[in-house]
């Protein structure tokens, strides 16, 4: 008996331990996101890789040899997509079809990320990206009294980290790979490589006035490059999504806590002064809400269509690859499929959740007691009501309608254009 006592104890020691430790990470989360250690270094990384600035968020700037960086990233990544036209085009048909696989798996991603460079230079991208910390952060609306509130900004929290950390961890393994496979194969192919029979292998081929495929030194020199150069296209990719992520899930929040304002603002008897001025707040957040998503299709609209067409170009080759390619560098295609698929189905489904949440708009607000209401309040609402009828469906640059309707499309694009692809080259 005594023994099962201590047992018992024991137990609850640990549960109370790991209770107590979960309280302590939500009420951080709680904290203004200025005080939290991931949006610090989220605008570091941000301004270190030419995708926002620090101080848009209120930090202090960074040092001025990481703003070199920045410049530096606007000017190579350009260039870098140039330099591998050239190269393929002067080359092609001495290319080795390992080496067109890298090559036309590699130039796509290229020119997605020197687009997701181009898109933080136009007004739309620093306009919101300004607005984050004072005005969309779920953090502004938090009254410590109401747990509903508390739950939504701590669930958001949790998701924006989750993503981030997933995205980050799948396309910095996928760099790891690219760096360290072709080193591999050429320790392999020693032998060929002397010989001239087999060129030395490398992530990014990009003309060069020098021949980096079978001098040892130049290709040292080259590969070193690249590393720098593939790592910050890595990084270019996870951060903007996880940025573009950021804002879904807030604005996705917003939108339930709307749903939630209408039902409890009117749950209880009230006068008309009353009821008029919880009618104009509910109006004044759903114009927050809309003009709030026409900022973010402004802003993001063109990622999420990059992020499509990238898929569609791209996610047939890959999987081809990963079939019917050579098996050393089966995994590296697999970890890049998963990054950019994976990414695409969240994002699919995240911004179909905008469309769902929004649909029933309308019925929330048509639920609440009217006939308690006097005449003139009931004048106020009408207008909002009215504008809650259409549901908001994000369009990305060109008119596309975001969602999973694209997505199954993409899927089966995908299936279809390996199969064509694989009985062509067969």
């Amino acid at each position: 008996m005594a023994e099962n006592k201590d047992s018992i104890k024991v137990f609850s020691d640990i549960v109370t331990k790991t209770n107590n430790k979960k309280d302590v990470k939500s009420e951080y989360y709680l904290l203004t996101p200025r005080q939290q250690l991931f949006y610090q270094k989220l605008s570091f990384a941000m301004t270190v890789f030419k995708m926002g600035k620090r101080e848009w968020w209120g930090f202090s700037p960074i040092h001025n040899f990481f703003i070199w960086n920045s410049y530096l990233i606007f000017i190579v990544c350009p260039i870098c997509l140039t330099l591998q036209v050239v190269y393929l085009y002067t080359n092609y048909n001495d290319l080795s079809f390992r080496t067109l696989g890298t090559m036309f798996s590699i130039i796509p991603a290229t020119a997605a990320v020197v687009i997701k460079v181009l898109i933080c230079m136009i007004p739309a991208y620093p306009q919101i990206m300004k607005q984050l910390m004072d005005k969309i952060h779920l953090n502004n609306y938090l009254d410590i009294k109401d747990e509903f509130l508390k739950k939504k900004l701590i669930q958001v929290e949790r998701h924006t980290r989750w993503i981030t950390v997933c995205l980050s961890a799948f396309i910095l393994f996928d760099w790891l790979l690219w760096i360290f496979v072709p080193l591999m194969n050429n320790i392999k192919n020693k032998e060929l490589i002397e010989n001239g029979t087999v060129r030395m292998e490398t992530c990014l081929y990009m003309w060069m006035p020098f021949d980096y495929g079978f001098d040892y030194n130049t290709w040292a020199i080259t590969h070193a490059l690249n590393v720098y150069l593939v790592g910050s296209g890595c990084c270019i990719f996870a951060l903007f999504d996880s940025i573009n992520f950021i804002f879904i899930f807030h604005f996705l929040s917003h939108i339930d806590i709307l749903k939630y304002n209408i039902t409890t603002y009117f749950s209880t008897e009230i006068d008309d002064s009353e009821t008029k001025e919880r009618i104009v707040s509910v109006i004044k957040y759903h114009s927050f809400i809309l003009s709030t998503f026409k900022d973010m299709q402004a802003a993001f609209g063109m990622n999420v269509a990059v992020n499509y067409a990238h898929n569609l170009i791209v996610d047939s080759l890959l999987l081809y690859q990963i079939m019917v390619g050579d098996k050393s560098n089966r995994l590296t295609y697999v970890i890049m499929m998963q990054f950019h698929m994976g990414c695409l189905i969240l994002l699919s489904l995240a911004l179909e959740q905008i469309r769902i949440k929004t649909e029933d708009l309308p019925l929330v607000l048509y639920n609440i007691p009217w006939e308690n209401m006097s005449t003139s309040n009931q004048k106020l609402l009408v207008p909002i009501l009215l504008r809650m009828q259409t549901a908001l469906v994000f369009k990305a640059a060109g008119g596309l309608a975001a969602g999973v309707h694209p997505l199954a499309s993409i899927l089966k694009s995908t299936f279809s254009y390996y199969v064509m692809l694989k009985s062509s080259i067969e």
